[in-house]
């Protein structure tokens, strides 16, 4: 038979195997950066689907497909997909040895070490490395199959042998091999293999960070700590390096001061360390250090005007420290950058909502289509109609939306009901709330909106049906408790009730300055008038709303503190001049 006649034979048997290989299910072929996947893309070992493309003809085994080798063949891959690996490892290692086929010794390879064939496994690679001299990834096989027996020392030559072929660039293959190791179920052993091979270019960078690396992987944050400082001293400019210095930083829970005053540092050193500076500025905003990390992310926009990440995360945070202004224009920024950002359109009318820029809001919220902000921007549509075209046209545009589902026809109810409610129009607000909950009894959303307006209506006994329903399904609700416990110290005369309501609230939520009010002004209704006043400052302090504020200066007007009243309502009244339980208070008690 001549060479080409079992060249085609073997082509045939290829594509007869082809719809099997596919659907196995193998370890992943290395990948690398390294020469090592050159050499293997140069020998045709590159895999697609679990097939190898063909090589050239001339490449292909001199060897006659006989019953045997076909049978092995099948045998091998249709156990593989049966997830029987030793039959399938077995069987394979024969057809590598009969075919001398490198594609056939790299998948019993790896079938063999899939299914913990050690032995097998290294005969196999052995075989596959006799047959492709030039590839790194036979040796990589073995080393990874001699580290999973046991066999360290072994595996340490075979993997000093592989770097020693890539002098003197041997950065590349200390990251290669980081990458083989991590994948080790014997971590020990994984590390101290790399420990040894660190040994042989202890002044390489790319050594140590490797090492770091692999250590990072297998959770152990002081022996990365260790590596990755020994690789900044090396290499003082990495950003990449300084990058793992500070997750590891974060990661062993160093403090905000000790992570910043590295990362602040080498900044400092290195201006240009972008990506450092992101992560640094997202680190900033999980320790709620807002300022800091707009500081931040304005600087990198400084360096990298069209960072739309920079932009979009400078918005957000310029909106929480309430420099709209600021806001707008990084928001608007960064929508030049992704002109399909629903996100920022989203934000920018609600901007333009509090700076009382209708025309603008309105603009903005019909421009967006993204069906996962449509409703929400179709929602806050109409609360801006109603500043423009007054609430029975906002109402009507409200009731023209069709919700998909008990989510989103309770929104649409609640955007109603505060449509109405702000329109001071109490009781049609309670009559809409009054049929939501006629479809959706149980709705606690529904309930707490109801029960409020019922408290403002001083429908006493609706409000406290609809909080004490909320209340059994969730006993730990802090609105409930705290909505209960101020309507009854303020509407009645179940004082005692009411503290412990409140006390109830404040025990979950410590810090919420509307429970801090509450406590407040039910220690004013027992008569505590100094506690109440501790109170009542704390919750202005944390937050200047005019309710805490009309508050305050009832307690401290009563109290005989009329100049400190007067100074608070002033205040308030500057910020809010349209309240009406501000406007009633100071009217109230100046009379």
């Amino acid at each position: 038979m001549t060479r080409s006649v079992k060249t085609n034979a073997w082509r045939a048997a290829c594509a007869a195997l082809g719809f099997v290989l596919s659907a196995c299910t193998t370890l992943p072929a290395p990948q690398s950066e390294s020469a090592t996947a050159d050499n293997d893309a140069e020998a045709g070992a590159a895999y697609h689907g679990g097939v190898a493309p063909y090589p050239p003809a001339e490449d292909l085994p001199a060897v006659d497909l006989d019953s045997g080798l076909l049978f092995d063949l099948l045998v091998g891959e249709i156990a593989a997909q049966r997830g029987q690996l030793n039959i399938a490892a077995d069987a394979l290692a024969r057809a590598a040895k009969a075919s001398r086929d490198y594609r056939v010794a790299e998948r019993a390879t790896r079938i063999a070490l899939q299914g913990g064939q050690y032995q097998s496994a290294i005969e196999s690679a052995q075989l596959w490395s006799e047959l492709q001299p030039e590839a790194g990834a036979p040796m990589e096989a073995v080393a990874v199959v001699m580290i999973e027996d046991g066999r360290l020392e072994e595996a340490t030559e075979k993997l000093t042998d592989l770097i020693a072929k890539h002098q003197p660039e041997v950065g590349p293959m200390y990251r290669r091999v980081a990458e083989l190791l991590v994948r080790q179920s014997n971590q020990q052993g994984a590390l101290a293999v790399m420990d040894r091979l660190v040994e042989l270019h202890p002044d390489n960078p790319d050594a140590h960070y490797s090492k770091a690396y692999l250590a990072d992987r297998f959770k152990q944050p002081e022996l990365m700590a260790e590596a990755i400082d020994k690789a900044l001293a090396l290499k003082p400019a990495w950003e990449d390096a300084a990058l793992a210095k500070m997750s590891n930083l974060v990661a062993r829970k160093r403090s905000l001061s000790e992570v910043s005053e590295f990362t602040n540092e080498f900044l400092r050193q290195h201006p240009r360390a972008n990506k450092l500076r992101l992560h640094y500025a997202r680190y900033l905003v999980d320790q709620g250090a807002t300022e800091s990390a707009l500081n931040q992310f304005e600087t990198l926009i400084g360096k990298d005007p069209n960072n739309a990440d920079a932009q979009f995360a400078a918005g957000l945070l310029s909106i929480q420290l309430e420099k709209l202004d600021d806001a707008r224009r990084y928001l608007a920024a960064n929508l030049k950058q992704r002109p399909d950002n629903d996100q920022a359109r989203l934000y920018l009318g609600q901007i333009a909502t509090v700076q009382e820029r209708y025309g603008d809001a309105e603009k903005w919220y019909r421009e967006i289509d993204d069906e996962n902000y449509i409703l929400e921007a179709q929602l806050r549509l109409g609360a801006v109609i109603a500043k423009l075209s007054g609430p029975d046209t906002a109402l009507e545009y409200l009731r023209g939306l069709h919700p998909r589902d008990e989510g989103e026809y309770v929104r649409l109810v609640l955007s109603q009901e505060q449509v109405l409610r702000e329109s001071k129009d109490l009781p049609q607000a309670k009559t809409v709330l009054d049929g939501a909950i006629g479809r959706y009894p149980e709705n606690g959303d529904l309930l707490y909106a109801r029960g409020l307006i019922a408290a403002q209506l001083d429908l006493i006994e609706i409000h406290e049906q609809d909080m004490r329903k909320l209340l059994a399904k969730d006993p730990e609700n802090a609105q409930a408790l705290n909505a209960l416990g101020y309507t009854l110290a303020d509407s009645t005369d179940r004082y005692q009730e009411a503290h412990e309501l409140i006390q109830q609230a404040l025990a979950i939520r410590p810090e919420d300055p509307f429970i801090l009010d509450s406590m407040g002004w039910v220690q004013y209704r027992l008569g505590n008038h100094d506690l109440a006043i501790e109170y009542l400052e704390r919750a202005l302090t944390k937050r200047q709303d005019a309710e805490i504020a009309a508050h305050l200066g009832e307690v401290l007007w009563v109290t005989g503190q009329k100049a400190r009243a007067q100074e608070v309502w002033e205040q308030a009244l500057q910020e809010h001049p349209d309240n009406d339980v501000l406007l009633d208070t100071v009217k109230k008690l100046r009379q």
